[in-house]
């Protein structure tokens, strides 16, 4: 019985002290990642990709943004890519072809058999005209100098892919709250690995890269119909091709808004996508933090649960739940920092007054949505993916 005891005190001391390297260097990095400094530039042409499906409330929002840049109107041109709406986007995407010179439509129904988010890329890029493809998703609303700090990043830095900011707004309830304190702080993760030019995650709603990358590593291959991946794995495949030269954009002009799940159901549903890519699809880099991750906060969340059951009522026990409390104490610490760097960038301070309660919720969904995500379904825009 001391052995086990021993066993789980080394384990998560090992664990604990990965994870706050981990987040450490992620904190580190994010300070030493500069504000982009950026000047007008309106010579690159851009093709902006918007893949819908089932988007009536929001898609007008979204064209109006992109219409409303201030980037010269010869310059770029968006594709809509309806994915087999069965609302009516269709007829909304139709009205502002006819009414923009600048929007083509594309529908995957007129494509015999292909449906799904990265089909939806891959024809967008493939009928694109511009240099630089620039995505966005159909429920994304940005400001009017997105475009043009993107264009003018891409001819500072050369960036094979840019990676740029997405954020939540219109946050109401505290668990819409919660969720954008969480996704501030993967977007902020994210941002900081490729400080250290380790490609880990990035968000299809605010993504550049150049057309000609994309062929030469021959975009996503042979696209699957899951409705996630579109994003990180084709990210992956220009991390390899060409080292280095993904760049993060740290620019609030390039930000892109979207808005939180409003209901526990679509949070889940959102966060079985999301895990669904599973490890096997995962870069090294992202395999070893996503695992680090997931294994630490497991080990908080259950290994108290099994010294329980090994030492009930003992001393034994008493001093291993006095260890576990530090080891979420150590966590809470630089969990906080992370967070109130990314809170501060993105202007949410105020958000950090829910930091604790989403401390012990995000423990319990991460060990939950890890399993989750890799053997159970889930619903994306009226389709259940097993």
């Amino acid at each position: 019985m001391q052995l086990l005891f021993w066993i789980f005190i080394v384990c998560g001391t090992l664990l604990c002290v990965a994870y706050f390297c981990l987040i450490a260097s992620y904190c580190y990095a994010w300070v030493r990642t500069k504000n982009a400094a950026l000047s007008a530039d309106a010579s690159v042409h851009i093709t902006v990709i918007v893949a819908a499906r089932n988007e009536e409330t929001e898609i007008s929002a979204c064209l109006d943004a992109i219409l409303s840049q201030e980037y010269p109107v010869e310059m770029f041109e968006v594709i809509v890519v309806d994915d087999h709406s069965t609302d009516s986007t269709g007829s909304l995407i139709k009205n502002y072809v006819d009414t923009n010179i600048n929007i083509r439509s594309i529908a995957l129904s007129e494509h015999t058999g292909l449906l799904g988010k990265k089909l939806a890329i891959d024809i967008g890029v493939k009928a694109a005209k511009g240099e630089l493809i620039v995505t966005t998703d159909a429920d994304c609303v940005m400001g009017k100098k997105w475009l043009g700090s993107i264009a003018a990043f891409y001819r500072q830095t050369n960036a094979k892919m840019i990676v740029a900011p997405v954020a939540f707004h219109k946050e109401e309830t505290v668990f819409e709250k919660m969720q954008s304190l969480e996704f501030m702080a993967l977007m902020v993760c994210g941002a900081s690995s490729l400080y250290y030019n380790r490609a880990i995650m990035c968000n299809g709603a605010n993504l550049a890269y150049t057309r000609e990358a994309y062929i030469e590593v021959d975009g996503l291959g042979e696209p699957d119909q899951k409705a996630s991946g579109d994003d990180v794995l084709l990210m992956y495949k220009i991390s390899r091709n060409y080292p280095g030269e993904i760049r993060f954009m740290k620019s609030e002009e390039a930000f892109v808004y979207t808005k939180a799940k409003g209901s526990l159901t679509e949070f889940a549903h959102q966060r079985k996508r999301w895990a669904s890519k599973g490890l096997g699809a995962m870069n090294a880099e992202t395999k070893t933090a996503a695992l680090l991750i997931y294994l630490f906060n497991s080990y908080l969340v259950l290994i108290p649960l099994i010294g329980l059951f090994y030492f009930p009522n003992t001393d034994v026990y008493q001093y291993f739940k006095d260890f576990c409390l530090i080891l979420i104490g150590i966590k809470c610490f630089i969990d906080f920092l992370l967070l109130f760097l990314s809170a501060s960038y993105f202007k949410k301070k105020r958000f950090l007054f829910f930091f604790l309660p989403e401390q012990i919720i995000y423990m319990l969904y991460i060990t939950i949505f890890g399993i989750a995500g890799s053997v159970g379904k889930y619903e994306w825009k009226g389709r259940k993916t097993y």
